[in-house]
């Protein structure tokens, strides 16, 4: 009996203790959800699609685009295979150490080997019915920003189960800390360019310029010395006039037959293009047209123009820069409008990682063309041949395409390499391949002064203002729009192309007062599209990196100015839509990048 009752006793002891040991796990976890004093990023284990943000001490839930999970240490969504929310905790540091070893193919090996994923301590999975209760119990209703096209559907950055007019007013959001991904020592690229691999890159011509052969996903057929850009048929040399008539010679060569596909409807072949003689005339009317110049569209008063800025980097995607894209347009930046800025990639082939692309895409950044081979020197694209110019561009939109899952119809624009036009067999090749926009024409006063100019279409040549830096087209391109790129000016005055050409700066601050001052350019004259275009490698010094990261800070301040993408733009320039409009313009909405099923 006495045997019997001290059995008892201690199976009273072991229930009393496995009940307590549940209340403190429950106590734990929903003290987390109830306090949620960190503001932070949480992993939901059972679901990866799913993760959870702390904001003014309420939890919210949020699922990502379809076939991506959340990464904490990165703040994004990314690849189920690089995204640290994809196991448990013992699977992610296990996972992590994996990576630790391996090569640096992955921008998670980078932050592991970096310390860029925080302590996994912090990445819990909690209990949703919780995580409901407190989203349904903290959230105050506001409708004061979220715009009317939003309303249309849910983005992936919006919590689940809330409506769009329920999400909080984003001056109230507080940003987490944020953890920079920082990579290993780069390689000295500036003395050797990125190899180009045999996927990517066509190979060096030969001395009589005859392309060699390519393989069928990444390059064109071989061609004859007939396409040599030193030996133009006459069918790919510009118009002649006689008697000051312009007479139409043979079209130029068609491009592959891929380069068509979903061309936009009204478009003609650059052969067939009816001429418009003279100068830009009050004929030219928008949506569909738009002089050179620096006139607001629409003759908008300047205070209800909104401010709107191109951040765009150009080149390949690589492991070593994923980290500072993720940094730049990480959640918890939002325009005025609450939806989130957005920028975009002008992609080039070599060295590209297309598993690192739709990422990206799928965040909101717009990605584009920026040829295969980015190939040396820069004269190279000055005298290339027109089919040499859809082989490059429209071979880089349909890797982007096949090989990164972009949507055709989402890759609009183009950017030549260095800047360096080439004349008509460019715009040409642009022009019959339906790319909607190109921005490689240079315009700006060599010294600091002027209005700058605002995007237009090339229904007219441009002048020599408006095209610094030849060759430049002598033909028109109805329709096609120019997004121009703009002199920046150094602290010491001297002009450059991109801001990662001009004088370098010695610190953020300095950095900081740079960004701000070419601006202010725009900003207090007449707010034409200000554009931040830049390569990755300018982050190599870090200061540029932090300095970048103050400015865009400094900018979300600001209410009349919005982060959109160069098409973004394009759609303005179309419909002109003043700030007291601007919710319920629906190219700006929050429906960008991947969409949900």
């Amino acid at each position: 009996m006495k045997q019997l009752m001290e059995l008892s006793y201690v199976m009273l002891l072991l229930a009393l203790a496995a009940v307590k040991a549940d209340e403190d796990n429950d106590g734990g976890e929903s003290s987390l959800v109830e306090s949620c004093e960190q503001e932070d990023f949480y992993c939901d284990y059972e679901d990866p699609s799913v993760f959870y943000r702390c904001i003014d001490h309420v939890l919210h839930t949020f699922r990502c685009p379809s076939g991506l999970h959340f990464s904490a240490g990165t703040q994004t969504c990314d690849w189920p295979h690089v995204a640290d929310c994809s196991g448990g905790e013992a699977a992610s540091d296990s996972s992590s150490s994996q990576q630790s070893d391996s090569d640096d193919s992955s921008p998670s090996s980078e932050e592991s080997q970096s310390g860029g994923i925080p302590n996994h301590s912090n990445i819990v999975s909690l209990d949703k019915d919780s995580v409901k209760a407190s989203d349904d119990a903290g959230v105050s209703i506001q409708n004061s920003w979220i715009n009317q096209a939003a309303a249309a559907g849910k983005s992936w950055w919006r919590p689940e189960g809330i409506k769009p007019h329920q999400w909080q007013d984003v001056s109230s959001i507080k940003k987490p800390d944020f953890k920079p991904h920082v990579p290993d020592k780069p390689k000295s690229e500036a003395e050797s360019p990125p190899k180009p691999s045999e996927d990517d890159s066509p190979p060096q011509k030969s001395e009589d310029d005859s392309p060699p052969q390519k393989s069928e996903d990444d390059k064109p057929p071989q061609k004859s010395e007939d396409d040599s850009p030193l030996q133009k048929s006459e069918e790919e040399s510009p118009r002649k006039k006689t008697d000051g008539k312009s007479s139409e010679e043979s079209a130029p060569k068609k491009a592959d037959p891929v380069s068509a596909q979903s061309a936009p409807a009204g478009k003609q072949e650059s052969a067939s293009v009816q001429w418009n003689e003279g100068s830009c005339s009050s004929s030219c009317q928008l949506p569909h047209c738009y002089c050179a110049g620096t006139s607001i569209p629409k003759d908008l008063p300047v205070k209800s123009v909104p401010q709107m800025v191109m951040l765009t980097f150009d080149d390949e995607v690589s492991a070593a820069f994923y980290g500072y894209y993720q940094r730049l347009f990480r959640p918890g930046r939002y325009n005025p409008n609450g939806c989130p800025i957005r920028g975009c990639l002008f992609v080039s082939g070599s060295g590209t990682n297309y598993d690192l692309v739709y990422p990206l895409y799928a965040m909101g950044v717009e990605i584009a063309s920026h040829t295969i081979s980015h190939r040396f020197p820069h004269t190279w694209w000055a005298t290339a041949s027109y089919q040499e110019f859809v082989d490059e561009a429209v071979g880089m939109r349909e890797n982007l395409i096949k090989r990164s899952g972009i949507p055709r119809e989402s890759v609009k624009g183009f950017r030549v390499p260095f800047l360096q036009l080439g004349s008509d067999n460019m715009y040409s090749a642009l022009y019959d391949s339906k790319f909607v926009y190109d921005t490689s024409m240079f315009t700006g006063s060599q010294w600091e002064g002027g209005d700058p100019v605002w995007p237009f279409t090339l229904d007219y040549v441009p002048s020599n203002t408006h095209c610094q830096h030849g060759p430049c087209p002598t033909k028109q391109y109805p329709g096609m729009w120019e997004i121009p790129v703009q002199r920046w000016y150094g602290l010491d005055g001297h002009s450059c192309a991109m801001p990662d050409g001009c004088s370098s700066t010695g610190d953020a601050e300095e950095t900081l007062e740079y960004l701000k001052s070419n601006f202010r350019r725009f900003y207090n004259s007449n707010r034409a599209p200000f554009g931040i275009f830049v390569h990755a490698r300018w982050f190599n010094s870090e200061h540029n990196l932090e300095g970048l990261d103050r400015f865009i800070d400094y900018l979300l301040t600001l209410d009349d100015v919005y982060f959109v993408t160069p098409s973004q733009v394009i759609d303005w320039m179309k419909n002109p839509t003043p700030l007291s409009e601007i919710n319920g313009f629906g190219p700006w909405s929050c429906q960008g990048g991947a969409k949900d099923n």
